[in-house]
Order: C-alpha cells, then structure tokens, then sequence
C-alpha cells in the first residue's frame, strides 16, 4: 500500500464565506421589533455625544391629495463619523469601537460611556425599511459624507463583496451632526396606528412604547428626544411629569457603596376618600386630617405609635408631603446575598450606583389641570404605569411585573401596597457604573448573574418596605378615626372588650328605659287630645244641629273628621314604636353572644401565639440540637479510631461507641426533616420528582413506625414534576401524616383498626392523601379548614394543622379539598391535593 502523504495532491487555500442573507437574519433575531430597532438608531446619537435627537415620522398617510414618501428620520447635532468610523463601525458588522472604548474605560468627549457594544445595533436601519441613507459631517471637517444602502441588493447576491456601496463626499457649512432617513418602510401604516391615541386621554401606542425605552422622566443624560409623526408633534415629557406631581406617596431610592437608602413620603391626600366615596367618610376625612393640616394626627402618632414611628424612622415632611419615613438596606444584610468570586475572595456582588424615583397615585382625588376629567387622567396613568428601568436614559425591556408587585397584591380591602396599576416610576442606571449588569443579546431584560441577583434583592427590600410603610400608616389612621369617634361617646378607647360590652349593653338599658317613660307620656297625651277632640266634636255637633235645623257646616264636618283620622294614626304610632322598644329587649341575648364570641377568639388567639412561641422555640432548638449531634458523631468516630490504632479491644466499649453513633445519626436524621422548614431554609426551590418526593417520605415515616402496627404506601399511576421549597411541601404532608398518625393510633388502642395504613396516590396534578381509619366527624366538614377546629383531646390538638396546609398550598397557587368518597362508617376520609400551581409547565 502507498503512503498516504504521497498520494495527496497540493492543499487548497479556503476561506468562510458569510452569505448576504445573513443581515436579514440578524435583523430579525436580535432586534426584538420595529420600536426597539428605532430605539437602537437613536443610541447612536447618544454615543456621538449629540444633545438632541430630532425622530422624524412620515407614514405616507396623513395627505391622500399630496402623498410622500414613508419615510423615518433621525437627526441629531452629535459629533457625526468620519470615513473610517463609516468604514469600521456601520460597514463591519458585529464590529464595535464603542466595545473596545468601555473595554479600556474610555469616556466620549461629554463623559458618557457608550451604550451600543455588541456591533449590531445598526441592523435596526434594516429591520426598519429596505433603504438607509446616512448623512453625516464629523466634528472639525468640512466635508460631509453620505451612503446610501439598499438591503434588498444583498438578496440577489452570493457574497457580500458583491454588493458596491458608493460613498459620496462634499463641502459644507453645516454643523456637525449624523442625519439618517429610512425609506421605503416595512409596515408604514404600523407607526400611523400606532401614533393614533387610545380610549379617552390614553396615550398613543407609540408614546407608551417610547415610554418604555426612552425615559419620560428627564433628560438627566443631556439628550432630549423629540418626536414628531405626520407633522404632529408627540410630547414624551411634559404629561409625566403633570402625572407625577399628582402622587400621593413617593418613594426616593439611591444606592451606593453598599447601602441602598430609601425615603418615602406620604401627602394628606394619600387618606382621601375616593371622589364617590361615602359621605361619612369625607367628613372624617375633612375633620380628622383636612381641617388642622394632620396636626393633630401626627400627635397621636407620635404618643399612640412611638415604637411603629421609630422603627420606620418616621416625622413630619417639608414642602407638599405629610409624613416621612427612611430606611437603609445593607447588601450584605440580604438573605441569600449572591456571591462575586475573585482571587481576592468571595464577596457580595454589588450591582453599582443606581437611583430611582416611584409614585403611587390613589386616583381618589381629582385629576391634574392638563386633563379634562378624571377618566381622561385614569386612562393615562393606566398607560404609563409600571415601574422602568433605564439605562443613560435609555429602556431595558423587563416583564411586566418584574418586581412582583401584582403577585404581592390580595383583592382585601386591608391590602394597602403597591398596586401595579397606580404605581409608575424608574430605576437608572448607567453603562459605566453598572457594567456588571448585563443586558441579554435581544434587550429582553437582564443576564441572571450575581450582581443582578442581587439588585432585585435591593429592590424586593425596598418592595417590601413600602407595603410595610403604607399599611402602618393606614392603619393607623383607621385606629386614630375610630378612637376619636369612641371617645365622643364617653368611652374608654384603650378598654378591654367586656367593658365594651358593658357600656353598650348598659346604654342599651337606659335607652329603653328613657324610651319607655316617654312612651308612656306620649300615649298618656295622645289619648287625652283624642278625648278632647271627641268632646269638642260632640258639643260642636249639637251646636250646629240646633242653630242649623239639623244640618252641618260640610267643612266643619270634615275638619272633625281629619282630627279623628288624626288621632288613631297617633295612636298606632305609637302602639308600633312600643313593639320596636319592647323588641330591643331581645338584644340581650345577641349582646351575650358578642360576648362569648369574645372570649372565644381570646382564648384561640392564646393557643395561636402559643403554637407561634413553640414554633420559634423548636427553630433555635433544633439548630443547636444538630450541632451536638454533629459532635457527638465526630467525637465518638475520633475515639473509634483511637482505640484501634492503641489497639484496645473491648467488646462493650466498641459496643457503646457503637450505639452513640447510631443515636447520633437517628437524631440527625429528625433534625433533617425539620431543617428544611425552617426559617433559613424556605426560600430555597427547587424541581422535584413529587414520586421520588413521596417515596422518601414513606422510608422516613416507615422508619419512624418500624415498631408500631402503622403502614405507608405509595401508588403512582402518573408522576410528574413541582418546584417548591422542599421543607413546605414536608410541613404539608407532615401535617396530614400526623393528623392520620394520631387517630389511626387512637382507633388501633382501642382495638377498631388492626391494621393502621396510610395511603397517597400520585395522579396528575393531584396528590391524594387517606387512611383507614374513621375518617372525618360529619359535623365539621364544612369548616374542617378553618383555624382551631379539633376533636382531638385538649392539650393534644389545637385544629391548626389543615388550616396551615391550606395556606401553604394558596400561597403557591395550589388547594386542597375533601372528595366526595364515603368510607364504611358513611365519612369523608380522602384529601385531594391539587399540585397545578407547582407544576414545572404549569
């Protein structure tokens, strides 16, 4: 056989050849849409230092008798491109100076640091329409240069080589500056619809769209944006603002070095009754807080709520708002602070400086002076609500509820947070400062990396300080109203609920007895004027008989006969406001059940704050039992090895060594079935096979029943996968397997149920739970989910468990629910857990 290299003929020399077809491709892949693609050109003029960008809309449709050209036009007075930036930056695709200028910390001449870094941006001009001419005069030339590309040349082509692009260059006078215009337009009656405004005062699509991606609260970064379509000029700064000074309560965020402070701030206005709101509530709006400006208020605040003040750092405003509060959230005090790893070591990673501005605006009253009615405001607000984030300015699109703020909401009309649909606001930042928030390669939002992680662990901090803040002082206004209203009675505000009761029913009492003695009178009166009138009617009659022959003055007849009419009406009336009276009596009896209702939610809501308090014991108990069991193992293993290598045997040593290990290790494995439903473990999620979930459930309960007569088993005719934190999906099923434990041992005591056994099928998305024992009481399956319902004996029970298994599924968007199967002794005994919510898919 011959060699192989002698066979092999001279090497051809290959390049890579990109098809031209590929610039459509990465136009559509990588800019998200036609809004976003505009959004990319405009950067440019931030880049090039310009102060103002001119977007310019021609649809082509605004004059049917004189058409143009559709066409979009951006011009700006940046510092424009020479020949070679053409040649690098516009003409080399994925090719970015700016990269390279944020690479080294290179600043344009104004100081900003570019936003475009990935080379692609200029694909937007693509996405848009077919033709892009720029036009452009760089700074300290003469000379302007113009190109023009049309996009469909590069179809008809095999390389892009192929495609000639003619530059052309020409003296000016003109300042310097970029103007590019996109012709012949993908979808020109898109930005005419678009630019179309909404219901009644809603902003156009566009306006929001551009709301979103340009910052419509300032032009901190010295660009002003203006936008005109069709010749009509768009405002994207001036309405905002008029919306923002309407806001009830303002939230002040800055980050820096570590420390995130906040400032909110609340106006009077914030306790305002809606506009149709009850009258009764107006007037105590306009007493309690309108009439001395809050003074008083803020007294009772300040003597009733002293711990509440100091711990939201809370005092009087200046300027138009009521009331302050601030508070300062350390990074490295937040749960699950994500980690940057470095040579150096690990620390928390810090996002950078940022700031930001939120207003929560109730709607309740009025509307600002720019628009004609309350809906016309409504539809706007609606429009621009949500909270931004802008980078220099510029929108990084993120969900729309990014922040959680519906999924905090509960319809309750307790609920006093942050709603999504009154709450508009932003958070800025910039590309030099936070270089470590990455945006995704489509602008869709943010890379999940540490330093991410850990500015929405900032912001859910500041979430949850507003929807603490805003409750306080709510609240607080509704115990300052009704303490005001209960001491205009007499009463004792700080009493206790039986002194409640008392003076009422004490008041009750004086009432009737006060009716029923001017009652009295009344009849007494009414009875005497009826006599009365019947004498003067008999003595009149007689008169007019004997003066007229026998006959009666008709008008004097019927006055006579209205006084009598008059009378008896008199007298029912008050027959029927005796009845009322004499009905108050029965009162009492309700009065009585007030109060055993009393002292029967002071008595649960001992056990509640006992099972809180063994809770909080078993946490911290817990936690230091499993260190000593992590001793005691180390320490036994240590004296194992100890007595080997000395070789010393003893056979009851090594057997009580021997058995410490194993006690050890038994006591580490209940304290792992606790761990994960403590407070340092819930947060944590994870996807679980709710099968292999199940099964590891029985070996630990088998386990634990090995010397008992109880039995568990698991069918799975169809598994699937949750996510959840492990330990409350434990506290779930621990709660029912206990509550089947303790009856199923009752019922085998007392010799009905030989053979104890607990049961879950796996068939999705349900998990069904039931025993054989006797199954559930007939009297309490309609509030057997209710807090504090228990057959079980006293101190045994305290009819919490299924009512924390129902909370701990709703919170996951989950439910639990008897089935309507029927055991031999006729009772409910099956749970159906629906598991929907924590699908993988779902």
């Amino acid at each position: 056989m011959s060699n192989g290299d002698e066979e092999r003929g001279p090497a051809d020399i290959l390049h890579l050849e990109v098809h031209p077809s590929v610039v459509f491709k990465l136009g559509e892949d990588l800019i998200t849409d036609s809004m976003q693609a505009l959004i990319e050109l405009v950067k440019n003029s931030y880049d090039a230092d310009a102060t103002w960008a001119d977007i310019v809309i021609n649809t082509g449709l605004a004059n049917s008798e004189h058409p143009i050209q559709p066409s979009i036009v951006i011009k700006d007075n940046g510092s424009g491109m020479t020949i070679e930036q053409i040649r690098r930056g516009w003409l080399t695709i994925s090719n970015s100076v700016k990269r390279e200028m944020k690479e080294r910390g290179l600043s344009t001449r104004l100081g900003r640091t570019p936003l475009g870094d990935k080379g692609l941006g200029r694909l937007g001009a693509q996405r848009l329409g077919d033709v892009v001419t720029i036009v452009t005069k760089p700074s300290g030339d003469d000379a302007e240069h113009e190109i023009t590309i049309d996009w469909r040349d590069f179809l008809s082509k095999s390389s892009l080589n192929d495609v000639d692009l003619r530059l052309l260059t020409r003296s000016t006078q003109e300042t310097s500056g970029t103007t590019l215009t996109v012709t012949q337009l993908r979808e020109p009656k898109q930005w005419r619809d678009a630019a179309k405004s909404g219901p009644e005062g809603s902003t156009s699509a566009l306006q929001k769209e551009l709301s979103v991606l340009i910052s419509p609260y300032g032009d901190e970064r010295g660009l002003k944006i203006l936008l005109r379509v069709d010749e009509e000029r768009i405002d994207l700064y001036d309405l905002p603002s008029r919306v923002r000074n309407a806001a009830e309560v303002r939230y002040l965020l800055n980050y820096a070095n570590g420390k995130l402070d906040i400032v909110g701030e609340a106006s009077l206005a914030y306790w305002a009754p809606q506009e149709k709101g009850r009258a009764v509530d107006r007037a105590a709006f306009d007493s309690l807080l309108q009439a001395d400006s809050g003074d008083r208020f803020l007294d009772w605040l300040r003597t009733r709520r002293p711990k509440q003040m100091q711990a939201f750092n809370c005092h009087a405003a200046e300027g138009a708002y009521f009331l302050q509060a601030q508070r300062s959230i350390e990074l490295g005090a937040l749960d699950d602070v994500a980690l940057h790893r470095s040579k150096e070591g690990d620390f928390p990673a810090d996002p950078g400086p940022f700031r930001g501005e939120v207003d929560y605006i109730t709607l309740g009253q009025g509307h600002p002076e720019a628009f004609n009615n309350r809906s016309e405001f409504r539809n706007y607000l609606k429009s621009l609500a949500g909270i931004r984030v802008y980078r220099d300015g510029f929108g990084v699109r993120m969900d729309e509820d990014w922040l959680g703020l519906r999924k905090a909401q509960t319809s309750g009309k307790s609920f006093y947070g942050l709603r999504p649909e009154n709450t508009l606001g932003f958070i800025d930042i910039s590309a030099r400062q936070n270089a470590q928030l990455v945006e995704t390669t489509d602008r869709e939002g943010f890379a999940d990396t540490p330093h991410y992680r850990n500015l929405m662990g900032l912001l859910q901090g500041w979430r949850s300080f507003t929807e603490q803040f805003q409750t306080f002082i709510r609240r607080a206004y509704n115990d300052y109203r009704q303490e005001v209203e209960v001491i205009s009675t007499g009463v004792d505000p700080t009493a206790s609920s039986e002194v409640l009761i008392q003076h009422v029913e004490d008041t009750r009492t004086r009432t009737i007895v006060s009716a029923k003695q001017r009652l009295r009178t009344l009849r007494n009166e009414a009875e005497a004027t009826a006599k009365s009138h019947e004498r003067v009617a008999s003595e009149l009659d007689a008169s007019q008989r004997s003066l007229f022959a026998g006959s009666i003055d008709p008008a004097i007849a019927q006055e006579l006969s209205n006084l009598q009419a008059g009378d008896k009406r008199t007298g029912q009336s008050v027959t029927e406001i005796e009845e009322i009276v004499e009905s108050l009596e029965s009162e009492r009896a309700v009065l009585q059940i007030l109060r055993d209702q009393s002292d029967q939610l002071r008595a649960q809501l001992a056990q509640a704050w006992e099972t809180v308090s063994l809770g909080l014991t078993a946490e911290a108990v817990s936690h230091e039992v499993a260190h000593v069991a992590d001793g005691v193992s180390v320490r036994s293993a240590q004296i194992r090895r100890h007595l080997t290598e000395v070789e010393i045997a003893d056979r009851r040593l090594s057997n009580y060594i021997q058995y410490v290990q194993s006690a050890a290790s038994a006591l580490k494995r209940q304290i792992a079935h606790l761990n994960p439903s403590l407070r340092y473990m819930r947060e944590r999620r994870e996807k679980i096979s709710l099968a292999e979930f199940c099964g590891d459930l029985a070996d630990y309960h088998r386990d634990r029943w090995s010397k008992g007569p109880l039995s568990f088993s698991v069918e799975v005719p169809r598994d699937f996968t949750i996510e959840v934190n492990r330990g409350k999906l434990t506290q779930i099923l621990d709660n029912l397997l206990l509550n089947s434990e303790y009856w199923l041992l009752q019922d085998h005591r007392v010799g009905s149920q030989e053979s104890p056994a607990v049961s879950l099928l796996i068939d999705e998305p349900y998990l069904i739970f039931s025993d054989n024992g006797r199954g559930i009481d007939r009297s309490v399956e309609s509030t057997l989910f209710e807090p504090f319902v228990s057959f079980k004996k006293r101190g045994e029970g305290r009819g919490l468990g299924l009512y924390v298994v129902t909370q701990l599924l709703d919170s996951e968007g989950c439910g639990i629910e008897l089935t309507p199967d029927r055991n031999s002794h006729g009772r409910l005994y099956r749970f159906q857990i629906n598991l929907g919510g924590m699908r993988v898919d779902a």
